[in-house]
């Protein structure tokens, strides 16, 4: 019975990597639409720890919005370590006395949301490793706008930190770009699989209307539960912005667990569509393994293998790119145990107490 039941579980984790995969295909027609003129009405908020682990990233997110010739914002805690180099007129600190209650990034969202957040612009929020690499959703916004639409995102590229193997890794990141999320929030219009927080773009009213005065350490998947409650239309955006790969395993680890564990407290505030489809992909994660090499000294017993193949092939496909794009041919002896390591992860989301920042340096 228990052998049935890992077979069972391995060949739907097959299945499911197919249909993700499948997805994508799908939305392959899926182009987002934009108007000739540019947007004028668009502010940028990069939201940042401010110490010195991301002070070279947070220079270079910097940089790659001075380019776009929009007005910005940098929002970081009292008593933040760089605020004396960052001391200037779009400087905005957030006072240690605001809603204390509240955790991480989503306190200091907050506190813009309440304090400078206007009806009628757009804004654009950026962690301090995000690099935007070109304005389309400028272009884009003058459109939406005009349908109805009332939040965006890009689509994610990588760049290598000081780990190849976390490049590699985050190779699923892509994938999951241009197939689920490509899917729901563009080619459906609807953030039923959440949002990321890189670049989320969000009309004013809507910020004013939902806020992120809610603890979570998943600040913009919560954001995305009460967007999807209330029928909000999204797109995704042809704009690309580049984040930086963990700088090691075990940030990696962090990086994961945070994400698991947040996912998972606030999909009970939820729509039932959003739980059925977020916690589809929550028992991947979890189950995943059962049908990763982990337990290859069980195929021979479970007969013919042709589910896993079209699976198969879009896992190897996905990480021999992100080898491709490492140049270190030799990481392809880790594709079969990458599977296995992103299961492990979850284990790390028992040791979150709190919000977690990665080594951005």
């Amino acid at each position: 019975m228990l052998f049935e039941i890992i077979r069972l579980i391995a060949f739907a984790s097959w299945f499911l990597f197919m249909l993700w995969a499948f997805l994508g295909v799908i939305c392959l027609r899926y182009k987002p639409k934009c108007s000739q003129t540019r947007a004028k009405n668009v502010e940028i908020v990069i939201d940042s720890i401010a110490n010195s682990k991301v002070r070279n990233s947070l220079n270079e997110t910097i940089s790659s919005v001075k380019k776009l010739g929009v007005k910005y914002y940098l929002l970081v805690d009292e008593g933040a370590d760089l605020i004396p180099e960052l001391v200037g007129p779009n400087l905005v600190v957030v006072p240690r006395s605001y809603n204390p209650w509240l955790v991480g990034k989503g306190r200091a969202m907050s506190y813009f949301v309440d304090n400078y957040v206007t009806k009628e612009k757009w804004y654009s929020f950026l962690d301090d490793d995000n690099l935007v690499l070109d304005d389309n959703f400028l272009y884009e916004i003058p459109y939406y706008e005009k349908q109805g639409y009332v939040a965006m995102n890009p689509v994610l590229t990588m760049r290598k930190g000081k780990s190849s193997l976390t490049y590699v890794m985050d190779s699923i990141r892509l994938l999951d770009d241009l197939s689920v999320y490509k899917f729901f929030t563009g080619f459906i219009g609807k953030a039923y699989i959440g949002l990321h927080g890189e670049l989320l773009t969000v009309k004013g009213t809507t910020l004013k209307e939902i806020g992120y005065n809610r603890k979570s350490i998943t600040e913009d998947f919560r954001f995305s539960c009460e967007l999807v409650k209330r029928g909000c239309r999204t797109w995704q955006s042809k704009t690309k912005v580049s984040l930086k790969s963990p700088n090691s395993l075990h940030d990696h680890m962090r990086q994961r667990g945070r994400w698991f564990k947040g996912i998972v407290f606030d999909l009970t505030k939820a729509n039932a569509p959003m739980k059925l489809f977020v916690g589809t992909r929550i028992s991947f994660w979890v189950l995943g393994v059962f049908g990763s090499w982990a337990f290859a000294f069980l195929w021979p017993l479970w007969g013919p293998l042709w589910p896993a193949i079209p699976g198969g092939i879009a896992y190897w496909l996905l990480y021999i790119y992100g080898v491709a794009k490492s140049s270190r041919w030799w990481f392809v002896i880790f594709i079969p145990i990458i599977g296995i390591m992103e299961t492990l992860s979850r284990v790390y989301s028992f040791k979150q107490k709190g919000f977690v920042v990665i080594d951005k340096r």
